[in-house]
């Protein structure tokens, strides 16, 4: 919604950004991010078949003709204290 103000316009559902945070694969904070993007960076690791079975993944979930040997990986995920978060 609109409303005059003299003559200025002012605009009920403008927002603000004033804060942005941020982890994603191969970029720690939002700023990494932005230059991975600006710059092309493939941010999806892609796995070998010895790699996914060392890490425990089914052999005949492998086979499937569907299975992506791939994946975001953020670093240090085991440190995310997600109960303070709920």
């Amino acid at each position: 919604m609109n409303q005059m103000i003299g003559t200025n316009t002012i605009d009920d559902s403008a927002i603000a950004i004033i804060g942005i945070s941020g982890r994603f694969p191969k970029a720690q904070d939002m700023d990494s991010f932005w230059k991975n993007l600006q710059e092309g960076v493939e941010s999806i690791d892609f796995f070998s078949e010895e790699e996914l079975l060392q890490e425990g993944i089914n052999p005949s979930l492998l086979k499937k003709q569907n299975y992506v040997k791939a994946g975001a990986v953020i670093s240090d995920i085991d440190l995310f204290d997600a109960h303070f978060f709920g």
